[in-house]
């Protein structure tokens, strides 16, 4: 357990069963890649900032009230298929991280420029901002859960080639510019409000869904 209220925490790169932040301000940071088995909480208002390096393990409990950052490339950055709550942050400016599969509460992508990558489906219970300048594409994979888009930057592109009755969730007002990039077959046109929007495909039609 790290017990400084104010942060500026070193966390020492090993594995842990169970992993405690009590900062409610400031920053604790990793000095080198974190392996939790067990359980990882963190408190309101403190910020645990991974930079380069990967948070793994089984994790099979997070408990995260405050902030998670991670400006790793290395794929994956963090453990896949988990529930992330409070607010994950990939924030590497230039891009080329890779978004992990799972359910987060709410999503944040620093990235302005280069293109950060979902390596599979997307659940955000919550907020997904984007940051002008960089791209997010989610491939094949479905993005669902998405309540809001309080950030979506002016001048970022959202891509999905996703062929399902739903690749993103219905209803949502889109800043930046959307892609449909499925370039054959058919595709899924989410009802929503678009700033600019674009459709790909080369053959076969677009299926809309109340525009």
């Amino acid at each position: 357990e790290f017990t400084t209220l104010t942060g500026g925490q070193t966390i020492n790169a090993y594995t842990y069963s169970n992993l405690q932040l009590d900062n409610t301000s400031g920053t604790n940071t990793a000095s080198g890649n974190l392996v939790v088995n067990t359980t990882l909480t963190t408190t309101a208002g403190g910020i645990l900032d991974m930079s380069t390096h990967t948070l793994t393990g089984l994790l099979t409990t997070i408990t995260n009230n405050g902030t998670i950052q991670t400006e790793s490339l290395i794929n994956p950055a963090v453990t896949t298929g988990k529930t992330w709550t409070g607010l994950f942050i990939y924030a590497a400016g230039t891009g080329g991280q890779e978004v992990e599969a799972g359910t987060y509460t709410n999503l944040t992508l620093l990235n302005s420029s280069g293109t950060n990558t979902a390596s599979g489906a997307l659940t955000v219970n919550g907020t997904l901002t984007t940051t002008s300048g960089g791209i997010f594409t989610m491939g094949a994979n479905a993005l669902s859960g998405v309540t809001l888009l309080p950030a979506f930057g002016s001048t970022a592109i959202f891509e999905t080639s996703n062929a399902t009755a739903a690749p993103v969730p219905t209803g949502l007002t889109w800043g930046g510019t959307f892609e449909y990039i499925k370039a054959t077959g058919v595709q899924t046109v989410m009802a929503g409000t678009y700033s600019n929007r674009s459709e790909e495909h080369t053959s076969e039609l677009q299926s809309l869904t109340n525009l």
